[in-house]
């Protein structure tokens, strides 16, 4: 009957008997003739309006007549190999089938496979017109099932292509779904700082679930934690702190430590740990992951606000790691403006200067210095007098501090061991 129906001279008649043909096989639930059916409608003898009409009648059979899972799959993939080698003819039919191969996959949560299957889908070709809301719409759809598998690198170049487009696009929708994918590609490749700006701005869009802006809220928190300590980070954290809403959050308690700068301890973090995403847990070059690099880079920047200085391997022990990589961590982030402090290599002692003070200290050093040379030295012997009034002043306060916590702990053992208290000092009397 198939070969009656491509030998058949008149259009009309062709129609209608590739129409009668294809309500027999759906009625038989043929797997095999609906291949043969495929075959016979793509035959170079049917004319090319025919066969795309014909084919674009079979795509339709996916939505109601052919529902089987695995039917669906063998069809598609059998009617995509078949349209393939006369892809130019059958553009728009070859998209259709992509898309819905692409469905099926999606179903199977087999997400690279969906990826791969839209990727072949011809969106630059000159041989017909394509709506950017189309190509958008194709794109968005790439970056999103690259990144359910957390393939940023791919992700990545299909946003790329899709902010060409956006500007013009008035679907809220695709905005919001790029706006999100920015954030999570930067999430991906470690650009935390960026990353935790996009999703608290996103944690306040109101056309969001609030379910999901809390889930934006939350992985704005983890990003400014995992970034790397300094003063842009510092900033970032200030931000989230202040925004009540991250008070209910199971992270508050993580966030509330790094923004008081307070030294963070590893039995600390157990619940923020098990919130991670599989990259944030990645291991580095150095065996250490983004979270642990993220806690003891903290840590140390806490460090430097409680010492003047510190011998290496109290550092390391304060840290949890060996003195070698102490040494290195605290001289990368002193290179990277993060910190401000020295390290002097022969006594294995580091030293800190107090936060933003020190590095304001440090500029007024630089254009007093800067106008001393203009002066020929002028007043060179004033900078240095006044450096070694600032580290005396430094001691005077360090001597002071230490009396009335000294002063502190008698007061209260004498208000708990009052009789004790009292035997101690006629003692010393």
């Amino acid at each position: 009957r198939l070969k009656e129906c491509i030998s058949t001279l008149q259009q009309k008649e062709k129609m209608e008997a590739f129409s009668s043909v294809l309500e027999d096989i759906l009625n038989s639930n043929n797997t095999q003739q609906l291949k043969l059916y495929i075959d016979a409608v793509l035959n170079e003898q049917v004319s090319l309006v025919i066969s795309r009409q014909l084919l674009s009648e079979c795509i339709a059979l996916f939505d109601n007549k052919i529902t089987n899972h695995a039917t669906q799959k063998e069809l598609l993939l059998y009617a995509i190999s078949r349209t393939q080698p006369r892809a130019v003819s059958f553009e728009e039919s070859l998209s259709q089938l992509r898309e819905k191969l692409a469905d099926v996959y999606e179903r199977e949560e087999d997400n690279l496979e969906a990826a791969r299957t839209l990727q072949g889908i011809p969106l630059d070709s000159g041989h017909r017109a394509i709506s950017d809301d189309y190509k958008l719409q194709v794109y968005m759809r790439i970056v999103k099932l690259f990144l359910e598998e957390d393939e940023a690198v791919q992700a990545e170049i299909y946003l790329n292509r899709a902010a060409l487009l956006i500007a013009c696009s008035d679907d809220d929708l695709l905005l919001l779904t790029y706006k999100l994918s920015q954030a999570r590609i930067l999430d991906a490749k470690r650009k935390f700082l960026e990353a935790s700006s996009k999703y608290h701005e996103l944690s306040y869009v109101g056309k969001i679930p609030e379910d999901e802006r809390i889930l934006c809220l939350t992985a704005a928190v983890q990003c400014a934690v995992l970034a790397g300590a300094g003063p842009q980070r510092s900033r970032t954290l200030a931000t989230l702190y202040k925004d009540e809403r991250t008070h209910q959050l199971s992270s508050y308690s993580v966030l509330e430590k790094t923004f008081m700068e307070h030294i963070i301890r590893p039995e600390e973090v157990s619940v923020f740990v098990s919130t991670l995403k599989p990259h944030h847990l990645a291991r580095l070059a150095d065996n250490t992951t983004v979270f642990d690099r993220a806690i003891i880079e903290h840590n140390l920047l806490s460090a430097s606000k409680i010492y003047n200085n510190i011998r290496l391997d109290e550092l390391a022990r304060l840290l949890n790691v060996s003195s070698e990589q102490a040494e290195q961590i605290a001289a990368r982030m002193i290179g990277e403006n993060r910190m401000v402090g020295s390290i002097d290599q022969l006594d294995s002692l580091i030293s800190f200067e107090s936060g933003g003070a020190a590095q304001d200290e440090k500029s007024d050093a630089d254009t007093i210095s800067a106008a001393a040379a203009a002066a020929n030295g002028t007043f060179q012997s004033n900078l240095r007098v006044e450096q070694s009034m600032l580290e005396i002043m430094k001691w005077d306060t360090a001597i002071q501090s230490l009396c009335y916590d000294v002063d502190s702990v008698i007061m209260s053992i004498q208000e708990k061991y009052p009789q004790y208290a009292s035997t101690k000092i006629q003692q010393q009397i």
